[in-house]
């Protein structure tokens, strides 16, 4: 642990990758439900969504509350703080808490009372999209007080969807696909997929698709934002019915899906090589249940996995998995994770050559407000947390610039947006 004296002390933490291989069981406080959704904040805060309830720790799983919510199926869920999250389910509906899920506000989305909403993204507090049966997609920029239909000219279900930031997002469902670059004012359909069912991006340009068709499973890459895409190596002994995907790096990733008796039960495969070969993870004990679901990792590498039966697995890390994303040869720096946050947040970056570092904040006008990282550092990948609501911040969008010196007095520079949650 390296410590950094600002206007207040915070953290900054250096890992480095290291998986372990274990993924085991946690009480769940409910029984016999359906899990469709984890999302973690940073390492501590994370939600479940589960068919009518969700369920939030606040202490890394150890504990969990619970709370009943006004969608009986629920279909998608995305959190932006401790507090605040919408669900999305049957019967066209949305609703919203600001109370940690205690709470839940019907939402009027004006889509037919027969649609399934399946999946929802909120940028920030204002910002949000959400998809469904028959190339439905609904736009709000208040919250979800109200929403706007956004014409797509496609009839197939659009059951996932993922933005990198307010211009750059992906929808997909069936075997259509759609990307924007301009905010959602236009959108481009991609003909490549069989059965999009998970959708997980690194980057603006590098991003992953689980896709599924019968006994074919496939993890498909792309690395210019979505407009081609490579189809990796089939799992044919992997877990039928993929769901949900979930890249650490440009080399380390997992997908989840269904548990086959006669395949181990192990529901549950990883990638070391980018997706051309996968090994089923072990599991304690083997799930006797359906279905995988969804699928996250914190940044400290603990990874996260639900399913069917109120199924909690947890893979425990003593180290970073985000230190990975990049390549040894380039100069990247990565969106922080999560964004938006509170009260923490990781930032990755690599550096091609050794060199002075410095790493500072802006605010949106462009003022200086903290250095958050300067000293020499080797040519390598690194992953630093960051606790800036402790810095005395306040919410907003702030800017973070990495400058890079080499040895010879070239200096490289890279900014990126995040966004502060209190």
């Amino acid at each position: 642990m390296i410590k950094f004296l600002f206007n207040t002390t915070f953290f900054i933490s250096l890992f480095f990758c290291s998986i372990l291989a274990q993924w085991t069981v946690v009480t769940s406080p409910v029984s016999d439900m359906r899990f469709v959704k984890v999302q973690f904040l940073d390492d501590s805060n994370g939600w479940i969504a589960a068919e009518s309830k969700v369920l939030r720790t606040s202490d890394a799983g150890t504990t969990w509350s619970e709370a009943n919510t006004n969608i009986n199926d629920t279909r998608g869920f995305y959190a932006i703080s401790t507090t605040t999250a919408w669900i999305c389910g049957t019967f066209g509906k949305i609703s919203k808490t600001t109370d940690g899920g205690a709470t839940w506000v019907a939402q009027t989305t004006g889509a037919p009372n027969l649609t399934s909403i399946d999946a929802i993204f909120f940028h920030d507090q204002n910002n949000g999209w959400a998809s469904g049966t028959d190339g439905l997609l609904l736009k709000t920029s208040n919250g979800g007080t109200t929403w706007q239909t956004v014409p797509t000219n496609i009839t197939s279900d659009l059951e996932s969807m993922e933005f990198y930031d307010i211009n750059t997002g992906w929808v997909g469902g069936g075997s259509k696909f759609i990307r924007t670059t301009d905010g959602g004012t236009t959108w481009t359909q991609v003909n490549h997929f069989a059965e999009v069912r998970d959708i997980h991006f690194l980057n603006a340009d590098t991003g992953f698709v689980s896709d599924t068709w019968g006994q074919d499973n496939l993890v498909h890459k792309t690395t210019n934002g979505g407009a081609t895409w490579q189809a990796l190596t089939t799992i044919s002994t992997g877990p039928y019915y993929f769901h949900g995907v979930h890249f650490t790096g440009v080399n380390t990733g997992y997908v989840v899906g269904r548990t086959m008796f006669f395949l181990g039960n192990h529901g549950i495969y990883k990638t070391t090589d980018g997706g051309v070969t996968w090994n089923a993870q072990t599991t304690n004990p083997a799930p006797m249940f359906e279905n995988f679901r969804s699928v996250t990792f914190t940044p400290n590498g603990t990874g996260w996995a639900v399913g069917d039966k109120s199924a909690i697995y947890k893979l425990v890390s003593t180290t970073s998995a985000y230190e990975e994303i990049g390549t040894p040869g380039d100069f990247v720096l990565n969106q922080n994770y999560p964004n938006p946050f509170n009260p923490s947040t990781t930032i990755s970056f690599s550096l091609p050559t050794d060199g002075q570092v410095e790493l500072t904040l802006y605010n949106i006008q462009g003022e200086k407000i903290l250095t958050l990282l300067s000293e020499y550092l080797s040519a390598g990948m690194f992953a630093k947390s960051f606790d800036l609501a402790a810095a005395g911040l306040s919410s907003g969008v702030y800017l973070f610039k990495l400058n890079h010196t080499d040895g010879n007095g070239k200096m490289s520079s890279l900014t990126r947006k995040l966004t502060l949650l209190k």
